[in-house]
């Protein structure tokens, strides 16, 4: 008898919006830095995936090149980034985190860190594991699917 894979409904869909929405409203004085969702998502695709071109972060992030030069403008001009010349593509530049972004960045992770701590601590120690452990297991095939 062949197993069936179970599916996401929208139960499932509906308790992950309410558990990010409540852990958000919760950490509500989370430290910004003034940014906006589309830059510290730039922030975080470099934090993540280390140095890359303008481009393959605006295509990842579904944003028009217009749109990534503005951000990337603003970004700059706040010393989150800098833009550096592709090596070997003279018509690309590379984006890379400045130590304020590199700052940012680690502000973004320990808040998801704590919003992930905050929102398993009703579970008992062997569920938290299996979650934890399930969310490692996404990670890497996320990580796969990017390479």
């Amino acid at each position: 008898m062949p197993s069936q894979q179970r599916q996401a409904d929208q139960s499932h869909g509906k308790a992950i919006m309410g558990l990010i929405h409540r852990a958000t409203a919760r950490n509500s004085e989370r430290s910004t830095l003034g940014l906006n969702v589309r830059q510290r998502l730039v922030i975080q695709s470099l934090g993540l995936e280390g140095n890359r071109p303008i481009a393959a972060i605006g295509q990842q992030l579904g944003l028009t090149p217009s749109t990534m030069t503005g951000l990337v403008d603003r970004l700059e001009q706040q010393g989150f980034l800098r833009r550096e010349r592709h090596p070997s593509d003279r018509r690309a530049t590379v984006l890379s985190l400045t130590r304020k972004g590199e700052t940012a960045f680690r502000r973004e992770v320990d808040f998801y860190r704590a919003l992930v701590d905050e929102t398993l601590s009703a579970l008992g120690d062997d569920a938290k594991r299996l979650v934890l452990d399930g969310l490692a297991h996404l990670g890497r095939g996320a990580a796969a699917d990017a390479a």
